[in-house]
């Protein structure tokens, strides 16, 4: 047994670490002692690849901070006495709430939340430092031996911040915060005061390109700190701007902040609590089926030559059939029943303006060459505001996505018409729109996966996320399913057969009727329909 001490930011709080034993190859359980003046603890604790992670309820018990703990949405609330801290499992953003003022920020830690046997662990210095910032009482955690940083390491670039962009859109401002380097820990938060505060840890920032910031109304003066071992950005904002959320863009590194103002909340909370009113009113009563191209666009072409268009419209038919024949309270509605071209607009807006409580796409995969032996069914969907270690992808889900959406250049006058979605930060804010949905999106393809595992012979790839046009603009829980690869031999003599679509149709349909259940039960629950934002 070996023994380690780590130094945390609380007051006289000492931690000694003692490895109990294995819990998989990278994380290993730990207790961890607790000392606040003459008061000793024992806690419990993962070593996760040298990070520390504490038990929150035990600490928040050994800090006297009551605890709500939602088990069923993997949620746990600490109440401080003047904030509110949300904790997700898997998810390495808390969301802090002002009692006071009733403004809510994100604050990253490096890590995301563990969860074991029904527990949370969260990583305990950038835990430990918050509570320590948002009690300001100097009782409980009033540091005195603080863990000594280190200087950031020279690195190639000169400066990781390298500038800032304001631009506005129709439901917001998106403030980019421009870098060089993959950011580490970060927090964004507006204060009372009236600033937005952005502090970013071993960073050095451009001071002279950030001065060339241009401001505007919503955002009128910007302050750059510098400071040994972080950069702090203050932004003088818009008092009408009461709410910021944080977002890294994968392919670029940029720190992207959406800023949301009083106004535009109110109207969509608006239009989110007539949603929540229909979807409350009504049970699991209709259901769009969406079969992928069609008309003058065919699809993918298999190497038998079989057409994705026609493969998504057998199973779209057979599992209206189904439906219709087992669920009698359920109506169907279809995008297309015959081979003809549906603009890709015009597939959600017959979703929306049917009511519909689900929306499936049907579609076919393929690889650039074929025959391939590329293989296996895949369901995706639009899961917002997600860091990329959080959400099960593959290399191809952006090309699945690229391929797919590039049926919008069959329209004529598709650059207009699409340019919320074309525009890749305007894409980012539409996609927060699907934080109402997300929950039963997930839990349909979670179910969809399963029982298309369990009857089909076509390999299992998963559930996956990526930015499908056809999804976005869906206001209910929506999926698309990658039905297998007409790349592929083998799976393109199954897609084209009617008993290999019949049998996807079933496997779907059983998805529905458990859907059907766990959905309807948690509306007469009045559970929020959104998992990071209730």
């Amino acid at each position: 047994m070996r023994k380690r001490v780590l130094w945390l930011p609380c007051s006289l709080l000492i931690l000694s670490l003692v490895v109990v034993f294995p819990l998989h190859l990278r994380a290993e359980r730990t207790t961890i002692r607790l000392q606040l003046g003459e008061r000793k603890i024992n806690v419990s604790g993962y070593d996760s690849s040298g990070v520390i992670f504490v038990s929150v309820r035990e600490l928040a018990d050994f800090l006297s901070f009551p605890v709500v703990d939602n088990p069923d949405r993997r949620k746990i609330e600490l109440r401080l006495r003047t904030h509110r801290v949300k904790i997700t499992a898997s998810n390495p953003f808390l969301v802090v709430t002002s009692i006071g003022s009733g403004v809510s920020s994100s604050y990253q830690c490096a890590n995301a939340i563990l969860h074991f046997d029904s527990t949370y662990f969260a990583p305990a210095e950038d835990f430990i430092a918050l509570l320590e910032r948002l009690d300001p009482s100097g009782v409980l955690l009033e540091s005195r031996i603080r863990k000594t940083p280190s200087l950031p390491e020279a690195r190639a670039a000169r400066y990781d911040i390298t500038g800032a962009e304001l631009e506005p859109y129709s439901n917001g401002h998106l403030l980019t915060i421009k870098t060089s380097r993959k950011l580490g820990n970060f927090e964004a938060f507006i204060a009372a005061d009236g600033w937005l505060y952005v502090t970013v840890t071993d960073a050095v920032a451009d001071t002279v390109a950030l001065a060339r910031f241009k401001t505007s109304d919503a955002v009128r003066r910007l302050q750059v700190y510098q400071y040994p071992t972080s950069v702090q950005l203050t932004f003088k904002i818009s008092p009408d701007i009461i709410q910021v959320d944080p977002i890294v863009d994968r392919r670029t590194n940029d720190l992207l902040l959406a800023l949301h103002s009083r106004a535009a909340l109110e109207k969509e909370k608006q239009m989110q609590d007539k949603l929540q009113r229909a979807r409350t009113r009504a049970n699991l009563d209709v259901i769009v089926i969406d079969a992928g191209h069609g008309g003058k666009d065919p699809g993918t072409i298999g190497v038998g030559g079989t057409r994705e268009k026609d493969v998504a419209l057998g199973v779209a038919l057979k599992l209206g059939r189904l439906i219709e024949q087992n669920l009698q309270d359920v109506k169907v509605v279809y995008t297309r029943k015959t081979d003809v071209f549906v603009e890709l607009g015009e597939r959600a807006k017959i979703a929306n303006r049917e009511n519909g409580k689900l929306f499936i796409s049907i579609h076919c995969n393929s690889t650039e060459r074929k025959p391939s032996s590329a293989n296996g069914f895949e369901i995706y969907i639009i899961r917002p505001g997600k860091a990329e270690s959080a959400i099960r992808s593959a290399e191809n889900s952006m090309d699945v996505a690229d391929r797919e959406n590039k049926v919008i250049e069959y329209e004529e006058g598709y650059q207009a018409r699409y340019q919320e979605v074309t525009n890749e930060e305007s894409f980012i804010l539409l996609t927060m729109r699907q934080s109402a949905f997300v929950q039963h999106s997930e839990m349909f393809a979670e179910k969809a996966s399963n029982e298309m595992a369990n009857l089909l012979k076509i390999q299992n790839s998963g559930v996956r996320q990526a930015g499908f046009y056809v999804l976005v603009y869906a206001s209910m829980p929506n999926v698309l399913v990658e039905t297998g690869y007409l790349s592929n031999r083998a799976e393109e003599k199954v897609l084209r057969s009617p008993e290999g679509q019949k049998k996807i149709a079933e496997a779907l349909l059983k998805a529905i009727e458990g859907f059907k259940s766990a959905y309807e039960n948690s509306l007469n629950e009045g559970q929020p329909s959104d998992p990071q934002r209730d």
